[in-house]
């Protein structure tokens, strides 16, 4: 395994810090930033307001959607949440057809959003990009804590028919097809296609053809047809720690020797790893990497815990080679306190990996820039993703309060993906 002795700060370009005003004067906060999301040329972000510490005088808020226009333009406020509604599940998706199987002139991208409830209520927010106004749709309640983690569009290869699924808990995994015709333009099923797991489903890819999703500790694939079902093919063959969510940003990447696609996830907790799984040989596990080991050779000291893909791995095209690499924000601590999310010791700077395409080398990178403040925390990065604005430029976007309040800490950086790339020495 190749490890890179990158540790200095590489040029990047802060254009976000929470507790900004927008030009309207309405407050940008939030603890983290959950998702950065590429929509109709523009870039969208969504705001969490887990942990936050609010003081007396502050408006009874809770997770927004802001938006940047343009590269140089301030953010703006698109969506408030109520302050039960702390976090908001962010996604751009995309039909080629509608729900009768009929190839759009144009194809339709609908942004969603999907709000954490704590009264137990499940529902979808779809945004109409010509007025700027949202839909709300009630998939349905239940008890305790309701979120959506996850959206993916697959067609089902029996029925033929577009599907965009929604991983809900606590009710199941639903699905809907392209409607232009009722509110919010997803005409989604009465009953879940899944249920009865008690973990969030973090993530679904589509793999040789066939959808799987992932839902600690194990990974379902979809059985298509009129009558449809969900198989468990996978489960982790290690113990997980109470505070682990499993398998974090389950993606499809080329089989590294031979044809075809295999799996690739991480595994979040004491035991944090990149591992790669197989469909078409039984499921069989290959670790790429083990996070921890790795982090402790860079930097000289083994972390406990650590946290892979918050988000997902996003494929960057590299400039020199033309290869497809995958980066992905990582957090991770020094405590010794795993019954529960460690409150402690969590590295302050906010790092990444690269991934390569053989799966055998990976390389570390910090964010960062020649003026940062020190004192300044950035923890975590989240969400990685490519600007719509101009070619060869990413965003990156984070911070993690872990079971600690905090207060207006969530942050975007920008850079070139050759400054982001670029060897770091010092």
């Amino acid at each position: 395994m190749e490890v890179s002795n990158a540790t200095a700060p590489a040029p990047f370009r802060q254009v976000f810090q929470a507790g900004a005003c927008d030009d309207s004067h309405r407050l940008l906060g939030g603890t983290e930033v959950l998702h950065l999301v590429p929509h109709d040329g523009r870039l969208f972000c969504s705001l969490s307001y887990k942990l936050n510490a609010y003081l007396p005088e502050d408006p009874s808020i809770g997770a927004q959607i802001i938006v940047l226009d343009q590269p140089e333009d301030n953010w703006r406020l698109d969506r408030e949440y109520e302050r039960a509604h702390w976090r908001a599940t962010l996604e751009s998706v995309l039909f080629t057809e509608d729900r009768n199987g009929r190839r759009l002139e144009t194809p339709a991208s609908l942004l969603l959003a999907a709000p954490s409830d704590s009264r137990g209520t499940v529902y979808v927010d779809s945004r109409d990009d010509d007025t700027g106004n949202w839909t709300r749709t009630h998939l349905g309640s239940g008890s305790g804590v309701a979120s959506i983690r996850s959206f993916f569009v697959y067609r089902d290869k029996v029925t033929g028919l577009q599907r965009v699924f929604a991983g809900t808990s606590p009710l199941g995994i639903f699905s809907g097809t392209y409607d232009p015709e009722v509110p919010g333009k997803i005409r989604w099923e009465d009953k879940a296609e899944m249920g009865g797991y008690t973990r969030r489903p973090m993530a679904f890819t589509e793999c040789n053809s066939r959808l799987y999703v992932s839902i600690k500790p194990d990974i379902y694939r979809r059985v298509d047809g009129e009558m449809p079902r969900w198989e468990k093919v996978y489960t982790i063959p290690v113990p997980l720690i109470v505070p682990s969510s499993g398998l974090r940003g389950l993606t499809t990447v080329s089989r590294p020797s031979g044809s075809g696609q295999v799996l690739l996830a991480a595994l979040e907790g004491d035991r944090c790893r990149v591992v790669r799984i197989d469909p078409d040989d039984d499921f069989r596990e290959t670790v790429e990497l083990d996070v921890l080991d790795f982090l402790g050779t860079h930097w000289g000291k083994r972390p406990t815990y650590g946290v892979v893909a918050y988000d997902d791995f996003t494929p960057v095209a590299d400039p020199d080679s033309g290869q497809t690499l995958l980066f992905t924000g990582l957090g991770a601590t020094y405590s010794t306190r795993l019954d529960t999310h460690p409150a402690d010791e969590w590295v302050r700077d906010a790092w990444y990996l690269i991934r390569y395409p053989d799966g055998q080398r990976y390389e570390l990178r910090r964010i960062g820039y020649p003026d940062m403040r020190s004192t300044q925390e950035l923890v975590a990065a989240r969400s990685i993703t490519a600007s719509p604005f101009e070619p060869g430029m990413l965003y990156i976007g984070g911070y993690d309060p872990n079971a600690k309040p905090c207060r207006q800490t969530a942050w975007v950086f920008s850079a070139s993906i050759e400054a982001s790339l670029a060897p770091q020495s010092g």
